[in-house]
């Protein structure tokens, strides 16, 4: 009984600093709007990635939805990191981090738009505020290592890493930087 009333404690104690767990429910997918925030990053190796997300409301909760694309032709080292490197993401709406969970985003070609695409959604446990209509909303992938091997054996391969761009549209780059026989043309989702 002690256990368990320690555990109910600790609970109480952590709602109270507002480190309790998130709980975000995923949501029905819906066409992305005309005005989603659009970032990334690119690839030490060539190419790069995209996502574009815009807040809403969905029942009176606050929402994300969103869609990542990679460029075409990635190198072997990078060609499935996509993943990975989105699940160290974040999502801040006027500089307060509202989620780090972006396996809600659908994967699209790359485009120079991507309103109307076919957006993965997450409702938060946030509720729904007029003023997130208007707030500031920051995609944040920090830069990260993607590949290193340094296996005696069979050589050592390139280090690999995932940087923030200045461009707004990283997925459009013209792909890897190595020759053709090391990059894997990868289109993504053909639906959109």
């Amino acid at each position: 009984m002690h256990h368990l009333s320690l555990i109910f404690l600790s609970s109480l104690a952590l709602a109270a600093l507002g480190l309790s767990a998130r709980a975000d429910t995923r949501a029905p997918d819906a066409p992305l709007g005309p005005n989603a925030v659009v970032s990334g990053g690119e690839y030490t190796s060539g190419g790069g990635l995209s996502v574009a997300m815009e807040a809403r409301q969905i029942n009176g909760r606050l929402g994300l939805c969103g869609v990542w694309a990679q460029s075409d032709a990635m190198s072997i080292y990078t060609r499935n990191a996509g993943r990975q490197v989105l699940s160290k993401g974040s999502v801040a709406l006027n500089g307060k981090v509202v989620t780090k969970n972006f396996n809600f985003l659908n994967r699209v070609r790359a485009a120079k738009n991507y309103a109307g695409a076919p957006a993965g959604c997450v409702m938060l446990e946030q509720l729904w505020r007029p003023q997130d209509a208007i707030a500031t909303l920051e995609i944040r992938i920090p830069r990260q290592k993607v590949h290193l091997t340094a296996n005696k054996k069979k050589g050592a391969s390139p280090r690999v890493w995932f940087t923030r761009s200045d461009n707004s549209n990283p997925a459009l780059f013209k792909g890897s930087l190595l020759p053709s026989k090391y990059t894997s043309f990868d289109s993504g989702n053909t639906n959109y």
